[in-house]
């Protein structure tokens, strides 16, 4: 028998080098992504269901009245305590000049008051002479009657003529008492009169000034609801304005993505606005107590036999390093890109101190009353002396 020929020996599948080679990749690639979560992602949390948020001030008339210019539309640039609406100021020209009036007419009642008090103690002093007069009158009369010095008719007279006396005395009293009341016991300034006419020169002054209304922040005019002619009330949105100096981010993190989460973590956010090259740092503000569907108009009743579980996302907000908004301007609603570094979990995961400090302040409807006051006090001080 002859030896087999080794040229017609089958070669070796090169499809098992291929798969060894395939099964090599698959186990580095297991491997690299084994340790990337191990060093990397474990420790952040990504989302890209966030957006920009921010305070929206609505300007409001804290009077009715009708509108008759504004300064500022959509777009514009406003500075705190700029002038954006006038109203008509006519009637509350008017209350005001009317409110003055009857101040100064009050003051005029309430110096008769005082007055009439200092002429009600001369009466009395005048009766309790008379009385004095009467009394010795009729003392000398009561010695003599049984003498027959006088008669009896001069006796009853000067009996009658006491009793008259005393009354008058008594009347006199009353109404120095009535006087009295109605004077009060303060100074004639102080009167309670004259400071129910003060409140109201105020109150007509505070309406007046209000006729003018100011941007109470810096910022720019989202919208403007308002125009020429218009009637306002108190509950009219006249301005949206949007402070660019107190904007922040809302990422909502799903549920399962929340329990390394602490307030206090760093975090990076980008806008799809400005892209990835510029980068926001931030912080975890805080994580909201409920999801979206708990504040709906309508919340959720699972309790029915078709429920399906559907995982629930969170509010987390998330601040942004003050400097980089300054260069790059948010608008509120744009879409963000937000991550979260989960490394420090000593943090807490809600707040542990509560707020003591305003979030935000304007004096822009502070009303200088001293203007007012010194028409007040002139106004008083004409008719006391």
């Amino acid at each position: 028998m002859s030896e087999p020929n080794n040229a017609t020996q089958p070669q070796p599948n090169g499809r098992n080098k291929v798969l060894w080679i395939v099964t090599t990749l698959l186990v580095l690639f297991g491997v690299a992504w084994f340790l990337f979560w191990l060093l990397y992602l474990r420790f952040h949390a990504f989302t890209d269901d966030a957006y920009a948020n921010g305070s929206m001030i609505k300007l409001n008339s804290a009077i009715p009245g009708s509108v008759v210019a504004f300064y500022a539309d959509d777009t514009d640039l406003v500075r705190g305590g700029q002038l954006l609406v006038q109203l008509d100021s006519t009637r509350y020209q008017v209350a005001y000049d009317e409110a003055l009036a009857s101040l100064a007419a009050t003051v005029l009642d309430v110096r008769k008051l005082y007055d009439k008090v200092l002429s009600n103690q001369a009466a009395v002093e005048a009766k309790r002479a008379a009385v004095a007069t009467s009394s010795y009158d009729y003392q000398n009369r009561r010695l003599l009657v049984g003498s027959r010095a006088i008669s009896d008719e001069d006796f009853v007279h000067a009996k009658d003529a006491l009793v008259i006396a005393e009354n008058e005395l008594a009347q006199a009293l009353a109404e120095l008492q009535v006087s009295l009341d109605a004077a009060g016991n303060t100074p004639i300034v102080e009167h309670p009169l004259i400071e129910v006419e003060r409140g109201r020169v105020r109150t007509a002054y505070y309406n007046l000034k209000h006729c003018s209304i100011y941007a109470p922040a810096t910022g720019y005019v989202a919208q403007r609801f308002v125009d020429i002619g218009e009637w306002v009330t108190p509950s009219t949105a006249m301005m949206a304005i949007i402070p660019l100096d107190y904007v922040w981010v809302d990422a909502n993190y799903k549920e399962t993505q929340l329990t390394s989460m602490r307030i206090g973590q760093t975090a990076t956010v980008t806008f799809d606005l400005y892209g990835s090259d510029v980068v926001y740092q931030g912080t975890v503000l805080g994580i909201a107590f409920g999801s979206g569907s708990v504040f709906s108009l309508i919340p959720p009743q699972n309790a029915t036999g078709n429920w399906i579980k559907i995982v629930q996302r969170l509010p987390v907000r998330i601040s942004l390093d003050p400097e980089t908004v300054k260069k790059y301007p948010i608008r509120l609603g744009i879409s963000a890109n937000v991550d979260v570094h989960l490394s420090n979990l000593d943090l807490p995961m809600i707040a542990q101190i509560p707020s003591t400090q305003a979030v935000g302040t304007t004096n822009v409807f502070d009303i200088d009353m001293e203007a007012v006051e010194k028409v007040i006090d002139e106004i008083i001080q004409s008719v006391v002396k």
